[in-house]
């Protein structure tokens, strides 16, 4: 089924819209490329989190504050940034200021089309000022009807070898997240971030557990797979590891709808989980964030790129060379019988089940 691609307004941003009869898909190549929504054509659903709070648009895009967190923050609305190549606390490399969660999140990018066999395809490029780097995205739709794809690049313009993080920010949010979402990543650890503090969090800080039971602070466990609604009023952050496969899926039953993601664990073989459940009650989330980011990435923890040297997950690349991942996400509806036993994703957005949840061998 062949893809469209027209220009569209999101806040006041220029954006590109890729869509066919299944899926749409809107992009904002000059804020950090972010993709902004992924949309069911069937249903409607959105399945990405839309902040309660506007979109800023492109006319105040630059900082409003001298902290690069608070800026991020301030024109931080939801949808799916790329984390590059520095990624949650800003730091100080070789000169540079790192900001938070990267430049390639707040960079302007630029776009051009080209004719496919499948419609149409969308390029997006970038040359960072704070580090020697060039990124290059390819996105199109298919070859599933609800499936979207894309290969990035990043390639070291420098003289030196140089570390980097590289992480992938969908967030997802209500309707589609709502209590009872489950998600299945083929992991075995989930490490709780050590800044996780109750009483709102589920998740005892800084412990290794076995997923998806994790250490609560009372001493029991909780299944952080299953998504509580947002009367919880939680919030959580930590890191899936020991990763069996680079996938994951979401099934939501509340909109017959899932999601599944796959990408190469080689390059990104952790997942960063932040369950933001209206337990946040400080700025910007003031109670009002219901929104969870299940984010493929490089490195762990998150807490910048000096952090993850000292802690031997950065990743390096050498002088003229190139590093690459593919990436796929599918939309798809939810068998009858409700939620399933994922197996596994293919490298191209399929879904295989054992069974659906209830029916008996």
């Amino acid at each position: 089924m062949n893809a469209t691609i027209d220009q569209a307004v999101v806040g006041g941003w220029e954006a590109i819209r890729l869509a066919n009869d299944h899926i749409d898909v809107v992009v904002i190549p000059k804020k950090g490329a972010e993709i902004w929504s992924v949309t069911d054509r069937r249903t409607g659903v959105d399945v990405l989190w839309k902040a309660p709070w506007d979109l800023r648009p492109h006319a105040l895009s630059s900082a409003t504050a001298g902290a690069s967190q608070t800026a991020w923050l301030d024109h931080y609305a939801g949808g799916w940034q790329i984390l590059f190549p520095n990624a949650g606390d800003a730091v100080t490399y070789r000169g540079a200021d790192l900001g938070f969660h990267g430049e390639a999140s707040v960079a302007p990018w630029t776009a051009s089309t080209d004719a496919t066999p499948t419609g149409a395809a969308l390029d997006l490029s970038v040359n960072l000022r704070r580090s020697p780097f060039r990124l290059h995205r390819r996105m199109e739709l298919g070859p599933g009807p609800s499936t979207l794809r894309f290969s990035e690049t990043i390639t070291n313009l420098g003289s030196d070898r140089l570390p980097y993080m590289w992480g992938h920010h969908p967030a997802y949010g209500a309707p589609f997240l709502g209590a009872g979402t489950k998600l299945t990543v083929p992991a075995r650890t989930y490490l709780a971030d050590a800044s996780n503090a109750p009483p709102t969090a589920r998740v005892a800080a800084n412990v290794r557990s076995s997923w998806p039971l994790a250490a609560a602070p009372d001493g029991g466990t909780v299944d952080i797979s299953l998504v509580p609604g947002p009367e919880s009023a939680t919030a959580d952050m930590g890191y899936l590891l020991d990763l069996e496969g680079g996938w994951y899926v979401l099934e939501s039953p509340q909109t017959g709808l899932g999601v599944a993601v796959v990408w190469p664990r080689d390059i990104l073989p952790c997942v960063w989980l932040w369950q933001e459940f209206r337990g946040g009650t400080d700025y910007p989330w003031y109670g009002r964030a219901y929104v969870m980011g299940v984010e493929p990435h490089s490195s762990w923890p998150g807490h910048g790129l000096l952090g993850a040297v000292d802690a031997g997950t950065a990743r390096w690349i050498e002088p003229d060379a190139t590093h690459e991942i593919s990436i796929a996400m599918t939309v798809f509806a939810l068998s009858s019988d409700g939620i399933g036993t994922v197996t596994s994703v293919d490298a191209d957005g399929s879904v295989r089940f054992a069974r659906p949840l209830g029916v008996e061998d």
